[in-house]
């Protein structure tokens, strides 16, 4: 990955509005513009749209105000998903997902358990899809790299449930850092801003207990660059996106992720057993191409998470930690780049 945002030429204009506002923080102008952007963007009410420093501390916020004391994730997933849990203090249930898509098994979580909240992940850029969750009460929806994907209907979403995006610098439409978030109510995306201001809620006194989570005027700043830029950026990541779709028909792996091309930031295959994987690894390396696990161990599998329940043995997720690789991907990837990933990976697998 080769993160590329606005260079200091392009974003000097909105650089010059933060100097001339003397407002660096503190939900400024930059911010409260961004938010609106993203209303409008994703089709949803301007007082449900908030944008913080992160989406881990996104989550955690949501989990945070909250009354739920037990959340459910998919094993298979970003750590960051289960530390916003931990670091909220609440208690951590993972379940295995689906081998086919790779999101959460809800049928594995019986009756009594659907009165927890629930965590989906949208791996890798996929489309949110609300119908799968419509049996719980809580979600908050885990969609950190799709806001390249078609927006969801909104008005489908359940009042006490929130989706959040991620701004980072590796994601499409990137600030460097940041996120975007999508309450299904007013007073919940009051209440999560409150909590991202020091519990501040009436005046400057803590009447919940948040923390520090605003995002800043500079990461606004480039977040408008790139949302004013979308089409131009979709164009750049459909063209690489086109290259792989093209050049990889046939090829020795699965995927969901690069079968046609689309509006997001990577190039996921999954081979059809571990040391086949480790052989590609080893190939590319020697070929001087960086990749990269996803995601390397489960969560179950991980010392921080070691205390955490584990519904049932995540089979699923097991086999798809060590069979999944994500190879290079970013705007203005080339053709013959691309071609020289897949000799590797061919002259590794026939």
């Amino acid at each position: 990955m080769k993160p590329r945002l606005a260079t200091f030429e392009e974003v000097a204009p909105f650089i010059q509005r933060i100097d001339e506002s003397n407002v660096y923080s503190n939900y400024g102008p930059l911010v409260r513009e961004l938010e609106e952007s993203y209303s409008k963007y994703l089709s949803v009410n301007r007082d449900f749209v908030v944008a913080l420093a992160n989406a881990t501390q996104a989550i955690q916020g949501l989990i945070s105000i909250s009354s739920n004391q037990n959340w459910i994730v998919p094993d298979y997933t970003f750590s960051a998903t289960g530390l916003a849990v931990l670091n909220a203090n609440r208690n951590l249930i993972v379940c295995d997902v689906r081998v086919e898509d790779w999101k959460i098994d809800t049928t594995l979580i019986v009756d009594e358990r659907k009165s927890f909240g629930i965590i989906p992940v949208m791996p890798f850029g996929s489309p949110i899809d609300f119908l799968p969750y419509k049996d719980f009460d809580e979600v908050i929806i885990d969609a950190a790299a799709s806001l390249g994907s078609e927006p969801p209907l909104f008005g489908q979403m359940k009042k006490n449930w929130a989706v959040v995006y991620s701004l980072h610098a590796t994601k499409v439409l990137g600030a460097g850092e940041g996120a975007i978030v999508v309450c299904g109510n007013k007073d919940q995306a009051e209440l999560l801003r409150a909590w991202s201001n020091f519990g501040f809620v009436a005046d400057r006194t803590s009447e919940i207990c948040g923390t520090n989570a605003k995002m800043s005027e500079m990461n606004a700043a480039y977040g408008l660059y790139s949302i004013r830029g979308l089409l131009s950026e979709k164009e750049d990541w459909l063209t690489s996106q086109e290259y792989v779709a093209w050049q990889t028909q046939g090829f020795p792996w699965t995927t969901f992720v690069n079968a046609t091309a689309q509006f997001h930031p990577y190039w996921i295959v999954a081979f059809k057993e571990p040391n086949l994987k480790k052989s590609v690894i080893e190939g590319l390396k020697q070929a001087d191409i960086q990749c990269r696990e996803w995601w390397a161990k489960p969560l179950s599998q991980q010392k921080a998470f070691s205390k955490s329940q584990v519904l049932a043995r995540t089979k699923n997720s097991e086999f798809l930690s060590g069979v999944h690789l994500g190879l290079p991907m970013y705007r203005g990837l080339t053709l013959s780049e691309v071609s020289a990933v897949c000799e590797v990976v061919r002259s590794r697998t026939e």
